[in-house]
């Protein structure tokens, strides 16, 4: 069973904001241009992923079901977004990850919220 998000608490009993070790991780190293993707287990649960990585790196992250992109010029629409710090996702969901830098090593930690 995939661990509950649920928080430490302190000696006076108020939340840490710390929560405790997840059962289901990721790890990837990425190479300049090549994405990688995962789909999150089950079918009806709700999680928290929590996105880690390597400091100083760009990772672009995309939860819609397609590839991530890296931007190419000017401003413009696009279903990635750089270095999400955690987002909340379906069972199911393709989250894909690209970066354009020489290359990145990220994490993602993933608890069941509902």
């Amino acid at each position: 069973m995939t661990v509950a998000l649920k928080f430490g608490k302190d000696a006076n009993s108020f939340n840490t904001y710390a929560p405790r070790p997840s059962d289901i991780k990721y790890n990837a190293f990425l190479e300049v241009g090549v994405g990688t993707s995962i789909t999150l287990p089950g079918t009806d649960e709700i999680y928290c992923v929590s996105f880690r990585y390597q400091p100083g790196s760009s990772v672009y992250v995309d939860v819609t079901g397609t590839n991530a992109v890296s931007p190419t010029g000017g401003l413009a629409s696009s279903t990635s977004e750089l270095n999400p710090a955690s987002l909340t996702l379906e069972a199911g969901t393709l989250i894909s990850m690209i970066t354009d830098y020489d290359t990145a090593y990220v994490s993602l930690v993933v608890w069941r919220i509902a």
